[in-house]
């Protein structure tokens, strides 16, 4: 039972970090016009409101909480 809510938690997890993740660039594109500032997003430090770092902080945090049930999951349940 705990196996099966942890996998289905990790699957939420990634994907409300997707989620937020896509909501916190397509503000910063929409406000910016400047698609090609999303890719530098990842590698420099650009300049986002904070509306948008707070979805793709929260976003980041959420997908290392996914990640972290993963390993979880692997560690107690191996295939």
């Amino acid at each position: 039972m705990l196996e099966i809510t942890l996998n289905i938690a990790e699957y939420v997890f990634l994907l409300a970090g997707v989620g937020m993740l896509m909501a916190g660039i397509a503000q910063y594109g929409r406000r910016t016009q400047d698609w090609g500032g999303v890719v530098r997003m990842f590698y420099r430090r650009i300049d986002m409101t904070v509306d948008e770092f707070k979805w793709y902080r929260i976003g980041v945090a959420c997908v290392v909480v996914a990640v972290i049930l993963r390993i979880v999951n692997f560690t107690f349940w191996p295939l």
